[in-house]
């Protein structure tokens, strides 16, 4: 395959040196860190169905890589008020797992750094217990985090329109989705490149050089603003098998366009979806 011969060496970070609690008031410091202590192996309610749901809940950001801090910030009832809580995590449908505990405030404000140390889909909330009573545990509305896994992506396309992929699309020079080695074909992914996210389909096999781990066409590698081999954030996506659009940057011409330049057009339902102008 033809791509990008320039190369960006790049590392992916080091494993998390272990997860923060920030209680409400508490001030970070400059590497990270915090001023207040935290439980390093928090045991937390042993239920998974809270008995009442109460207080407010939102994580900054809503989205980051691997092994980058969110901090989780929000409200227990009145009565949970100056009480110990748990951050609790899932993916998917999977069970709940405690992974973090800290304090509310004598107004029963919190907040909670953590450090995400798995990519995926995460639903969070957090939860507070009456010491007296284990059974009466009561959670904050849940919030969800989207962890991307960082990865080396490539392009490809030059020379190899008109041919068809591993799945069976016709390659072009405006088709946009991308090759995995596993994934099956249609499975949605979604990038962040740069402050531009695009969720787009798999539609081919690779890549198998340079070391990197997706090869995206060379529409989506417009669309995304990658030139060049380069890092970017990877999350694979649950549900439904999506199909591939066209894409048509600014100044092209073709029919079926779709995307960031809001090109008029025929879409393919469920394709990919352009990152925000």
């Amino acid at each position: 395959m033809v791509r990008a011969r320039t190369a960006i060496r790049w590392a992916i970070p080091g494993l998390c040196a272990g997860l923060l609690a920030l209680p409400a008031g508490a001030s970070a410091g400059t590497d990270g860190g915090t001023s207040a202590p935290a439980s390093s192996t928090p045991a937390g309610p042993a239920i998974t169905s809270p008995t009442e749901v109460a207080g407010a809940l939102a994580v900054t950001p809503a989205s980051l890589l691997e092994h980058q801090v969110a901090v989780i910030s929000g409200s227990v009832a009145p009565v949970d008020a100056g009480r110990a809580v748990w951050l609790q995590v899932r993916q998917g449908q999977g069970p709940w797992s405690t992974v973090l505990s800290a304090d509310a405030s004598v107004n029963g404000s919190f907040a909670i750094s953590w450090r995400a140390s798995r990519a995926g889909q995460l639903t969070l909330r957090v939860v507070s217990s009456d010491a007296a009573s284990a059974s009466s545990v009561t959670a904050t509305p849940q919030a969800t985090l989207a962890v991307y896994k960082q990865i080396l992506a490539t392009w490809y396309g030059p020379g190899f329109y008109g041919n068809r992929t591993a799945c069976g699309e016709k390659l072009t020079r405006y088709i946009v989705g991308l090759a995995d080695r596993t994934l099956p074909c249609g499975t949605p992914v979604s990038l962040s490149y740069n402050g531009r996210t695009l969720t787009l389909p798999v539609i081919d096999r690779g890549p198998y050089a340079n070391g990197a781990t997706i090869d995206l066409t060379h529409a989506a590698a417009q669309e995304l603003g990658v030139t060049q081999t380069v890092p970017v954030g990877m999350l694979e996506l649950g549900g439904a098998l999506i199909a591939p659009t066209d894409f048509v940057g600014p100044g092209g011409s073709g029919t079926g366009a779709t995307g960031a330049t809001g090109s008029a057009g025929t879409s393919i339902a469920g394709g990919a979806t352009a990152p925000s102008a």
